[in-house]
């Protein structure tokens, strides 16, 4: 079988993909159609290319933060809100993905509240169409530039409905852009979740700051995103890098969405390599897959080619992507679907 049609076989989970982020241009036409036929006000004026940032845009990290006001402006109620979460999980399950972390930072809209905005999610995932077998699960993003006030709001909300919804509401994150806001901003919330069985992950060492990426290995989060200035060669140290290797944290590695916000030169100088050889567990993820026109699929290529692993290997990092989902229920469904594909493609585990 061909490295693409592998890929795209086999059974895989995506434990960081922002929902907004995540909308293909075939989800965004629809969302447009369903905002004229519904008599909503079209703001929607930006270009849909300005929403893709492919490995020659010249925008950076920071800019990149920009795009996705486009998004924002095509789930501005509960409706378009569903819509985006069943053609958005759709397309990863088409792509081989079998169970799916969507997180997304609840916001007012004209059309809804914060909670509204959380419940639509929650009751998209719920109330799939017959023919996704997909297990989705919600992880519920504060943003960094959010005052303690607003990360309250939010963090209360999240608790609220993971007493509700305990099956879909799995966890809660920090995210947005990493030059703004202070992480213990945000330890007495999060830990407040924690206590109420909610999962954690941080986008964390996004950008150079040592300090904070220390901090944020200490307060022991069940994963961290991207992980990108750890090493002391992307701008950590040797303190932060120590760490990551003594705690084993898991970490989500976004290949296309590092190369093209650049924060890293290319895929052959990614982090995956030190990650992989220190026998950090390693999942493989899209970040924003509509963003940064890619496929989880996609993903494991890359990641195949450029570090010349086999399928074996790369059925070995889905396995163990499995390990660190946070709805440990389902944990078993996945595996035992994964294990089926490597048995009756007589791959081997090490």
């Amino acid at each position: 079988m061909e490295l693409e049609a592998f890929c795209r076989k086999l059974p895989k989970v995506e434990l960081h993909a922002h929902l907004n982020g995540s909308l293909s241009h075939s989800t965004m036409l629809q969302l447009k159609r369903y905002h004229a036929d519904s008599g909503l006000t079209d703001n929607t004026d930006a270009f849909f290319d300005e929403f893709q940032i492919a490995a020659g845009d010249t925008r950076n990290l920071k800019q990149c933060f920009q795009v996705f006001r486009i998004a924002h402006s095509l789930t501005t109620t509960p409706e378009a809100l569903t819509l985006a979460t069943h053609l958005t999980l759709q397309e990863f399950q088409d792509d081989g993905c079998c169970y799916i972390e969507l997180r997304s930072t609840p916001r007012d809209t004209p059309h809804m509240t914060k909670k509204q905005y959380i419940e639509a999610i929650i009751l998209a995932m719920l109330h799939t169409p017959a023919n996704m077998t997909i297990i989705s699960r919600l992880i519920v993003s504060i943003d960094r530039r959010f005052n303690f006030a607003e990360a309250q709001e939010i963090t209360d909300l999240v608790i609220e409905f993971h007493k509700l919804y305990s099956s879909v509401v799995v966890g809660i994150e920090i995210s947005g852009d990493p030059s703004v806001g202070k992480f213990q901003t945000f330890v007495p919330l999060l830990e407040n979740a924690k206590n109420a069985g909610l999962k954690v992950t941080l986008h964390c060492g996004e950008v150079c700051n040592p300090d904070e990426v220390q901090e944020m290995l200490d307060f022991n989060p069940n994963r961290i995103g991207h992980g990108t200035c750890i090493l002391p060669r992307l701008g950590g140290n040797d303190a932060t890098w120590n760490t990551l290797c003594i705690k084993k944290t898991p970490v989500e590695v976004c290949l296309t969405s590092n190369v093209n916000t650049k924060s890293i030169a290319n895929y052959e100088s990614h982090h995956f390599k030190e990650l992989f050889d220190a026998g950090i567990p390693i999942i493989i993820c899209t970040d924003d897959k509509g963003v940064f026109a890619t496929s989880l699929s996609q993903e494991y290529r890359l990641c195949a080619e450029t570090f010349k692993l086999d399928n074996s290997q790369l059925a070995q990092l889905s396995h163990r992507a499995c390990l660190y989902i946070f709805d440990e229920t389902s944990r078993k469904t996945v595996l035992d679907k994964l294990e089926h594909f490597i048995t009756h493609n007589d791959l081997h585990l090490q």
